[in-house]
């Protein structure tokens, strides 16, 4: 091989490690959500659940390949033992999960919150509405917003009896979010929709619905912004007339509820392409509703563990391997269920699945 070969090979694979943290820089700046990494380097003593699940969120391919709702386990090994053991099942797919307690007298099996189940079973459900999944979480705060639209809703009438109102979509699920970001009726994958805190209400006048802006400007801007709602007309970068929102973006949705964090990890790519583009159209005034939501998203997962995609899978070590062969041998149902193994000691995470499908990550931490 040649010397020019060689020295080509050791440079990508120096670029590599340096973006998966394997090499550390000089002078680092701050850490933010534009120079984030996955730095490998790093241990963690524990892991979040979410954490875990996360890389295995958007194998729709893999749930689509689920005959019978599994029963989904998870088990924690250091220092070679296991150290702790959980499962959750639920007897349909759309279903909210419950644990399997008590699996044996020398491993810890820690009651797992109700979140955490959620985020377990993420690995096997199907629901069309995320609100759905964090309905215990949200409730209380959808009901406020339904009263405050309502109340909109009915001073606005009170003002122009002439006019009626049609609420013609609130929640919304995954499938129709996507087709309104292919239709080009949205410009994200997600959207205050799907977790129950927005709704469209167009102004119906002689049975035609009112299309100027300025309509909607009296409706939700004056008479909604009396009652704390943020009118879609005022978005930066996608104009949404009869739209209208309990929190002003993503990113306040995010701060008071952290927990969905999860369902925008996925999109983390998207997010950042999106600024990338528009920046480079001259268009980055357009995104600043985005770039707050990285930040806040980049303010929650750091510290907290991560796959870099560089790098990321690895052979299945030989004692996990064993242990899933123990486990279904003995607990589970080798075509059904789910063995999610994390081993703190190899800093790893790999996923058994019942179409055969074995997959290792290493795992990072974000900085």
């Amino acid at each position: 091989m040649s010397k020019f070969a060689l020295s080509l090979g050791s440079v990508v694979l120096m670029l590599i490690f340096i973006a998966c943290g394997i090499i550390d820089g000089f002078n680092k700046p701050p850490s933010t959500w534009e120079n984030e990494r996955c730095d490998t380097t790093l241990r963690l003593a524990q892991w979040d659940i979410i954490d875990l699940v996360s890389p295995f969120s958007q194998a729709d391919t893999l749930k689509d390949a689920l005959i019978l709702p599994p029963q989904v386990w998870l088990v924690i090994i250091k220092n070679g033992k296991i150290q702790q053991s959980n499962a959750v099942f639920a007897p349909t797919f759309q279903a909210l999960p419950a644990e399997l307690i008590s699996l044996t007298d020398s491993i810890r099996s820690d009651t797992l919150s109700w979140l955490d189940r959620a985020y377990l079973w993420t690995l096997a459900d199907r629901p069309d509405y995320p609100y759905h999944r964090y309905e215990r979480l949200l409730g209380s705060t959808r009901k406020r917003f339904i009263e405050k639209r309502d109340s909109m809703m009915s001073d606005y009438l009170g003002q122009y009896p002439k006019y009626k109102l049609r609420i013609n979509s609130d929640l919304r699920g995954n499938r129709s979010q996507k087709r309104h970001l292919t239709m080009g009726k949205s410009v994200s994958p997600l959207s205050q929709h799907q977790f129950g805190f927005a709704s469209d209400v167009p102004i119906i006048y002689r049975g035609r619905q009112l299309q100027n802006i300025r309509y909607y400007k009296t409706f939700m801007d004056e008479i909604g912004g009396k009652y704390g709602l943020t009118w879609g007309g005022t978005f930066r970068g996608f104009i949404d007339p009869n739209h209208v929102q309990y929190f002003k973006n993503s990113s306040e949705m995010l701060k008071q509820f952290p927990e969905l964090r999860y369902e925008y990890e996925a999109f983390g790519k998207y997010f950042k392409n999106r600024v990338k583009t528009m920046t480079a159209a001259g268009k980055a005034d357009k995104i600043e509703d985005t770039q707050a939501l990285l930040a806040t998203l980049h303010d929650l997962h750091k510290g907290k563990a991560c796959v870099c995609d560089s790098l990321a899978e690895r052979p299945t070590p030989t004692n996990i391997t064993k242990i899933s062969t123990d486990f279904y041998a003995s607990k589970l149902q080798s075509q059904r269920d789910i063995l999610l193994i994390g081993d703190l000691d190899s800093q790893t995470i790999t996923l058994f699945h019942p179409t055969g499908i074995i997959k290792t990550f290493r795992l990072g931490v974000w900085q």
